[in-house]
């Protein structure tokens, strides 16, 4: 199989790249981001440089999908291509990537011919965890986006049941809770940084006290879970939740520990609004993708581990023994 991952620079980018190019039924991987990988990340596949391809481009721009698809032919498309941390300041930026940029990466797909498809919806979709009460969420809940990025990404949704409905293309869309992973940034920049700070011997401190619940994912549980999507034919449901059980960042902090004894982690006093309990759902369940894939997201032991070996690469130090 030959697999296109736009956005293939990113955090769940790099690591679906990662991914798939371990896996031996993955001929050819190529990624297409307005940014090359990281120099380190480089390294990291060194063994695989045979079967990767790096196409610059813009997924706001289809000349430059359709351009990727034309120079290295795929049979398979992934879209981690999105802006999530400038959408309240960079509101056209927002709109160019994650509608347009969505649409883009779905018709390029119907005009070269590849119909398999798998894309980045996301948590956001659901609202607060309020709306659910103290229970799993679960996919075929009632939705209620409530800002621009949840709305583009309940968009993407729509347009992919119309695009396969209208052309017959198969899409799977994975929403996934907060990701976390070396270089991550999001709104919660936290989850990524604190690991990352550690990893090198820099002390990280936080205004809030870390009581804050969130459901996390890591990047390369995504990677890990593309790569089984993108194999496969087509999935039984349209989406799927990506998250584990929750978690605040004092856990984190404590993992990190584990690792890395004289970590300078500590914590403000700076309460969340509302207790913390009027959030992303910080219950979400992974049912579906656990009877469907048999796919269900690593301790958050394993995950930081990876996390914190990814920045000791990127800096040139020998890597932790878990």
């Amino acid at each position: 199989m030959r697999v296109l991952v736009i956005g293939g620079s990113g955090l769940f980018g790099r690591k679906t790249v990662l991914h798939l190019l371990q896996d031996k039924d993955v001929t050819s991987v190529t990624s297409m981001d307005v940014a090359p990988p990281k120099e380190w990340f480089m390294k990291e596949i060194d063994s695989y440089k045979d079967r990767f391809h790096f196409v610059r481009g813009d997924v706001s721009q289809l000349e430059d999908i359709l351009n990727a698809i034309k120079l290295y032919p795929v049979d398979g498309l992934v879209n981690w291509a999105f802006v999530m941390r400038d959408l309240n300041t960079q509101p056209r930026l927002s709109t160019l990537v994650n509608a347009l940029g969505m649409c883009n990466a779905f018709e390029a797909g119907r005009l070269m011919g590849v119909n398999r498809v798998v894309y980045a919806s996301s948590e956001t979709v659901y609202g607060p965890q309020d709306k659910y009460g103290d229970r799993e969420v679960v996919e075929d809940d009632q939705l209620y986006p409530s800002h621009s990025y949840a709305v583009c990404k309940r968009f993407a949704e729509i347009l992919a049941d119309q695009y396969s409905t209208l052309y017959g293309m198969k899409f799977t869309g994975v929403r996934p809770t907060i990701g976390y992973g070396h270089g991550g940034v999001s709104p919660a920049q936290y989850w990524s940084d604190m690991p990352s700070f550690a990893a090198v011997g820099k002390p990280y401190a936080m205004e809030m006290d870390g009581t804050s619940l969130s459901s996390l994912v890591c990047a390369d549980d995504l990677g890990d879970f593309t790569t089984r999507l993108i194999k496969a034919p087509s999935s039984p449901y349209p989406v799927y939740n990506v998250g584990g059980p929750p978690k605040n960042a004092r856990d984190l902090a404590e993992v990190v520990k584990k690792y890395i004894p004289d970590a300078q982690i500590t914590f403000g006093t700076r309460q969340p609004p509302g207790g913390g309990r009027g959030g992303l759902p910080w219950k979400v369940s992974m049912a579906r993708s656990i009877a469907d894939f048999g796919f269900s997201c690593m301790p958050i032991e394993k995950a930081v581990l990876i996390h914190i070996n990814d920045a000791r690469t990127e800096a040139g130090l020998k890597p932790i023994k878990g």
